[in-house]
């Protein structure tokens, strides 16, 4: 398996009442064990959308 990164959005549904969105940048491998901690950690649903890497770099804070 490669170590080539991966660009994702996650976006995590606790309980119908609140979503959280996360930003990944990780080999696919790694990606997917933190799907699975969300869902060890009490999510109802997790949703990835694949990213270009500009497209995750551009969501990431920006120095002032």
């Amino acid at each position: 398996m490669s170590n080539r990164l991966c660009y994702y959005i996650c976006r995590v549904t606790h309980s119908s009442s609140f979503e959280e969105e996360y930003g990944y940048g990780l080999p696919w491998k790694d990606v997917l064990k933190e799907v699975e901690q969300h869902y060890e950690n009490g999510a109802d649903a997790v949703e990835l959308e694949m990213i270009t890497e500009e497209e995750f770099n551009d969501r990431l804070p920006k120095p002032y």
